[in-house]
């Protein structure tokens, strides 16, 4: 009886470590930095400098495109300490212990669902397949990552890559209004302003009525809904000559 007791508490530890080397929080903040916290949303997420992503980079020129009207190119997301933040979340990404420590804050914040990139979007499919790690360390935790990088996520999927099922990918229509990129059989996402119809299956984010809140919502999360439409709410930017940003 002591024996099988002995094992049977064994076991629970064994269970209830984590995949991955557990650190301290000082230390997992050295490397990795602070997790973001968006008031929208119901938990943290991990934001990137938004004039880094790649493909939003050459969209946010075109006017018709939602990353026309990027609300991390504005607002809080551009105080000096912000971008500071950002900047040194964006360097840490290729440093080996990202994975565990990025894992281990969001494991220490209790959380069950993250958000990833707030602001920012994925780097490469190195940065793409620790993010997969992340998850996969951290099957209780639901997570969200939209993102415009099609293709990086397209190239892991074709060489045999796994999505865990924790794990919501939404791949994000370029331009307002128009139709959702459903030819890749992923949860996607759209942004509207009313003067055209959504997809009839379309889910509506009501977070606008909400005080741009998600509340108890958790649909950006689910796999099962589809089509996730977002109403337009900001103007849109462009960058002039001598790097001042103008609303038009």
């Amino acid at each position: 009886m002591k024996i099988a007791a002995v094992k049977t508490r064994a076991a629970r530890r064994s269970c209830s470590q984590p995949p991955f080397p557990k650190m301290s929080k000082k230390e997992a903040l050295a490397i990795c930095g602070s997790l973001s916290r968006p008031s929208k949303m119901p938990g943290h997420s991990y934001s990137l400098p938004a004039e880094r992503c790649r493909m939003g980079n050459f969209l946010r020129h075109i006017p018709k495109a939602v990353c026309s009207h990027c609300y991390a190119l504005r607002g809080r997301y551009i105080f000096p300490a912000v971008q500071r933040a950002q900047e040194k979340r964006l360097a840490s990404i290729s440093d080996p212990r990202w994975t565990a420590a990025i894992s281990s804050l969001i494991l220490r914040s209790g959380e069950t669902h993250f958000r990833w990139h707030d602001s920012g979007d994925i780097q490469g499919l190195e940065h793409f397949k620790r993010i997969v790690a992340v998850c996969t360390n951290l099957p209780h935790v639901k997570f969200w990552l939209p993102t415009r990088e099609y293709q990086t996520v397209e190239a892991y999927r074709r060489t045999g890559g796994q999505i865990p099922p924790n794990l919501c990918i939404r791949y994000s229509a370029h331009l307002i209004d128009r139709p959702a990129p459903l030819q890749y059989g992923m949860p996607v996402s759209t942004v509207s302003t009313g003067q055209t119809e959504a997809p009839v299956s379309a889910y509506h984010c009501s977070a606008i009525g909400k005080m741009n809140k998600c509340g108890r919502c958790r649909a950006c999360w689910d796999r099962r809904i589809r089509i996730i439409d977002f109403p337009l709410k900001w103007p849109s930017r462009r960058r002039e000559a001598g790097g001042k940003d103008v609303v038009l």
